[in-house]
């Protein structure tokens, strides 16, 4: 099993054609906290535009994990180049039971197929919003760097932490070193003229408009502005993302913000899928698919 979460270093891969899994939101937990609603419960957040169903409630995350072990197998099947997991790896990072079966699960991938962490908000923070020096120490102990880089052919992939984008409030630091760590990995991309350059994050920067008001399924608009001038200057046209469990897309000066549904639970129509994501040349194409029908 290759895990990595830290960069494996600017190994060049000879085809420039290949094809990448992307998951969003497998948060092994996740079923369970919506489970036992009432009906007024389900009413307030459809009211939100949230689509939950009313089940009895339940402990555990079997449901969850049966959805992850669905997913394995197609990764299995299709043997891509790798898989790159966007965040909320499990609902809740205090729990060592969600933690170690996302991980035991995880090792069932092909270990000739890469795994990429990505950390979600409910994977880096103790309260589900706001990462601290502590939480942030923890996640890194058990799936490696938050953020990193990587090659694959000629195309440039940036991981991001954008829980700290989102809400950095406790770690002003680690903003300041990911706007960093972002401006040089696009200043060398342009030097040495790479192909393609993707960004893949937890938090789509929007879900519509650029100048979308904030909310809790975007980033704010103060850094996210900042992130799309940068990365529309550098000629970046493509991110992928997760977090919304449900899928949109949206574009703004060239640059397209992908979001994908989840493994897990759905909050809306779009049903618990996994995306296939396809590099020829310079060309992104990507599909949602249905888990149900694989």
């Amino acid at each position: 099993m290759n895990f990595s979460g830290s960069p494996t270093g600017r190994q060049q891969h000879p085809s420039s054609s290949f094809r990448f899994v992307f998951l969003a939101d497998t948060q092994l937990g996740c079923y369970a906290t919506f489970s036992g609603l009432s009906e007024e419960q389900v009413a307030h957040f459809e009211s939100l535009g949230i689509r939950v169903d009313r089940v009895p409630s339940v402990d555990g995350f079997e449901w969850d994990a049966r959805q992850y072990r669905r997913a394995v197998q197609v990764i299995n099947a299709a043997r891509p180049a790798f898989v790159a997991i966007g965040g909320d790896l499990v609902d809740d990072a205090n729990s060592e039971d969600q933690i170690n079966e996302f991980l035991a699960i995880t090792a069932d991938i092909d270990p000739e197929v890469p795994v990429h962490f990505i950390p979600g908000n409910h994977d880096i923070t103790f309260d589900t919003v706001s990462p601290t020096p502590a939480s942030m120490a923890a996640y890194r102990d058990v799936f490696g760097r938050d953020y990193y880089s990587f090659v694959y052919g000629d195309t440039l992939f940036i991981t991001l932490n954008t829980p700290v984008i989102d809400r950095p409030e406790h770690v002003p630091d680690e903003w300041e070193g990911q706007l960093g760590f972002l401006q040089d990995e696009l200043d060398q991309a342009a030097r040495r003229r790479t192909g393609n350059v993707i960004i893949m994050g937890h938090h789509p920067l929007f879900l519509d408009t650029a100048d979308e008001e904030d909310s809790y399924w975007n980033l704010p608009l103060e850094r996210r502005a900042t992130l799309l001038d940068l990365l529309t200057r550098s000629g970046v046209r493509i991110g992928f993302a997760g977090h919304y469990h449900r899928n949109a897309t949206a574009s703004d000066g060239g640059f397209t913000q992908v979001t994908s549904g989840p493994v897990g639970y759905p909050l809306g129509v779009d049903p618990s899928g996994y995306r296939l994501v396809e590099i020829s040349d310079s060309k992104v194409t990507h599909a949602y698919h249905a888990l149900s029908d694989t």
